[in-house]
């Protein structure tokens, strides 16, 4: 294909040279860089004197330099080629190199084989002349030669041949070559060697004679700028370039419609913001020395995980800022930098606004499936669910609404998609509401209770829960932030799941559970129960606590020793790494055997935060001190990674709940793989006195707090909790057996 820029007009190439020559894909998008350079090139082509053959593209990682390099092989109609520096890279890596070789090649050893494998001189030269399509006379000749060069190669069985560089091969041959990332070698003499090529009439010295540069060869240099590892290019090089550019973003406009066409994303609304955000993050970080890019090969990535149907304010940390850093002081000012902009605020209103039309519209069958369910009109409303998704979402809202009245709104269209769940709880409300499911239908059985008798009891709980909790934290810097109590639901496959997992754990956590549960059973109790407010002995240890429970007494013998644990954990998203999200799920479910066999008191809340503007804190109830064990196991599989973490929140609602239990121990177990973190600005010093701060309320209490961490955050963690709460757990694979060892301690 002619472009208006080609310079190679009357030139033959080879069928390989030709596949060299980059064709443009539908999601190109040819930009004013693009025909400026190669209208710059094509004008000055004929003139002998002013004639651009080297060009420079320096700019940040992402910002399209090899992109442009590529656009130019197709608008120039040169064969591309490229090659990648090193550190390490010599001269021979620019000229090329003298090898040893074998002349035994692949060819003559198959034909070898088969030879052997013959039993007379006319079957070996049938074979020949079939080999290698040939006369019965020139099999004979083949065989010939082919006697004589295994009788060459036994007197000398090495030779040496010239294998010239790919930058030598694209001189020669006249190619389009970019150099990618030359600053990052070492030799600073090896880039030197390279002048006398970038001449117009450049002339290389090989071990095999002089080659002389190519009249069609352009070379384009692209490199970063002062990137780590990096040295300044070479100045007698930079001289010979005849253009460069300053590779930047592109303008926000052009961000989206590359954006449009490399992912087929085309709700611009969304991409622009996402713009916004790179271009934000870019400034940020070059403001703050930070080391990381955020480019547009982030942005793709990061729009077609929106175009996939994920949350964006999710994906942002693993496709943006993970990418800039994982530095926590540099991420909390990059976070700082969004927070103060209201971007994602207006990203999220997009998404779930979204989430609520599609679901409104429902889903369009095609007419096989729908003559298959004979359905031969379309409804005009959603069939069969939609009284019980307006149920579900007026009483999300009544809950939102509640807790976090005086939540900012941006418009009008924000505000309706931030009255909803999201969208996870919404298909889960429609599929369970609709169907049921089998562990409902096992718990029906086992209580009793209908099915509808059942949901009436969990809605009426999951109402309760929410007062209690925006009563507890009436008055408190939470107290705005938007916080409401899910009741998740086990399914079938999640019990199956459950007991899948409950057969991984089994042979680390039964013996000991075993074990203790004898010595419990058989044991004449003469131990004494600490803080009580009167009893026959004084404990100066507890005087500390200012609680006035000062005293022991002696167990009566009917009496069994007392624990009630309260589990949290960490819902984040940073959990989905390398099995954190199942390690604590086995220990969860490690801690659910262990109490449901010696009978004990448990409660397990997971949580995360900031799924919606109006919803800050989401916290999973997956068992009440109330609950019996019925369905746990199922209901826990339903844990999953999913945003940040506001641990003050959950920390502060069980260490409430642990005070009214009467155990005379009450351990609250967290686990968790990393520092708090939520928006705006609950991280640093604030998140940490206010874990502080829960702890010291309720330490007074007689509630014993213990810090589980699973993460690379374990010295932030092991600060904010203090040496003496703090679990280093390194071995996943054992955690639940250690963990339930723990807890075995408190019974002793």
């Amino acid at each position: 294909m002619k472009t208006p820029y080609a310079v190679t007009s009357g030139r033959e190439f080879s069928k390989l040279e030709r596949m060299m020559i980059w064709e443009k894909p539908a999601s190109h998008q040819t930009g004013e860089v693009e025909l400026r350079v190669a209208s710059e090139i094509k004008e000055n082509w004929d003139d002998p004197e002013l004639k651009i053959f080297n060009v420079l593209l320096e700019g940040d990682a992402g910002s399209g330099k090899t992109e442009l390099a590529k656009a130019l092989s197709y608008q120039l109609q040169l064969p591309y080629t490229k090659v990648t520096c090193f550190a390490d890279m010599d001269k021979s890596d620019v000229f090329g190199a003298l090898l040893p070789v074998t002349e035994n090649r692949e060819e003559d050893g198959e034909l070898l084989e088969a030879i052997y494998q013959t039993d007379s001189l006319q079957a070996v030269l049938d074979l020949v002349a079939r080999h290698f399509s040939l006369t019965q006379m020139a099999a004979k000749e083949k065989l010939a030669q082919l006697v004589e060069r295994i009788e060459n190669t036994a007197e000398n069985p090495v030779q040496y041949r010239f294998y010239p560089s790919e930058i030598l091969r694209a001189l020669e041959k006249g190619y389009l070559l970019e150099i990618q990332e030359p600053t990052v070698i070492r030799d600073a003499s090896v880039m030197v060697a390279l002048n006398s090529a970038l001449e117009a009439n450049g002339m290389l010295n090989t071990p095999t004679g002089l080659v002389r540069r190519h009249p069609d060869c352009v070379v384009v240099i692209t490199t970063n700028r002062n990137y780590q590892g990096t040295r300044p290019l070479n100045e007698s090089l930079r001289d010979r370039m005849q253009h460069a550019e300053k590779m930047d973003l592109p303008p926000l406009e052009v961000m989206v419609s590359r954006g449009m066409a490399k992912t087929g994303f085309d709700h611009k609304e969304p991409l622009t913001i996402m713009g916004k955000v790179i271009r934000l993050l870019e400034e940020t970080a070059k403001a703050n020395a930070i080391k990381g890019v955020a480019g547009m090969r982030s942005y793709f990535y990061w729009v077609n995980t929106v175009k996939q149907g994920q949350d964006p304010l999710i994906t942002l940390y693993p496709k943006v800022l993970y990418k800039l850093t994982t530095e926590p002081s540099e991420l909390s000012l990059l976070e700082d930098a969004l927070a103060k902009s209201g971007l994602l605020k207006d990203l999220s209103a997009w998404y779930h606004g979204r989430n609520l039309q599609a679901f409104k519209e429902g889903r369009r069958l095609s007419q096989a499936e729908a003559d298959a369910r004979n359905i031969t009109e379309e409804a005009t409303t959603l069939v069969g669910a939609s009284d019980e998704v307006s149920s579900d979402s007026k009483e999300a809202t009544e809950e939102t609404d509640s807790l976090a009245e005086t939540a900012p709104t941006d418009s009008d269209t924000s505000k309706e998609a931030m009255k909803l769940p999201d969208s996870e709880e919404h298909s889960d409300a429609v599929s369970q509401s609709a169907t049921g499911t089998e562990a409902e239908a096992d718990e029906a059985v086992h209580t009793g209770a209908t099915a509808k008798e059942l949901a009436e009891q969990e809605k009426t709980l999951k109402k309760q829960l929410n007062q209690k909790a925006r009563k507890l934290f009436k008055g408190t810097s939470h107290e705005k932030e938007g916080l409401i109590i899910h009741r998740p639901k086990a399914t079938g496959e999640n019990q199956r799941e459950a007991q899948a997992l409950l057969g991984e754990i089994q042979p680390q956590v039964a013996p000991i559970i075993k074990k203790l549960k004898e010595i419990l059973e058989n044991e004449v109790s003469v131990d004494f129960s600490r803080g009580q407010y009167t009893g026959i002995r004084f404990d100066a240890s507890r005087v500390a606590y200012e609680d006035f429970r000062t005293f022991s007494k002696k167990n009566p013998p009917q009496e069994a020793p007392s624990l009630a644990i309260g589990l949290r954990v960490d819902e984040s998203g940073s959990m989905v790494r390398e099995g954190r999200l199942t390690a604590a799920q086995k220990a969860a479910m490690g801690v659910l055997s262990f109490s449901k066999e010696l009978d004990l008191p448990l409660m397990i809340y997971g949580d995360t935060a900031d799924l919606s503007s109006r919803e800050k804190t989401s916290i999973y109830s997956y068992k009440e001190f109330s609950d019996d064990y019925q369905n746990v196991s199922g209901k826990l599989m339903t844990m999953k990674p999913r945003q940040n973490n506001r641990d003050g929140v959950p920390l502060r609602l069980l260490a409430e709940a642990l005070t009214k239990e009467a155990a005379t121990t009450k351990v609250l177990l967290s686990i968790s793989d990393g520092q708090p973190k939520a928006l705006p600005d609950y991280t640093g010093k604030k998140a940490r006195e206010d874990i502080q701060q829960v702890i010291a309320d309720y330490e007074r209490q007689g509630v014993i707090f213990l810090a589980a961490a699973i993460g690379e955050d374990q010295d932030i963690i092991q600060e904010i909790y203090g040496e003496h709460r703090f679990l280093d757990i390194s071995d996943l694979q054992h955690f639940p057996e250690e963990l339930v060892n723990l807890l075995a301690q408190y019974l002793d």
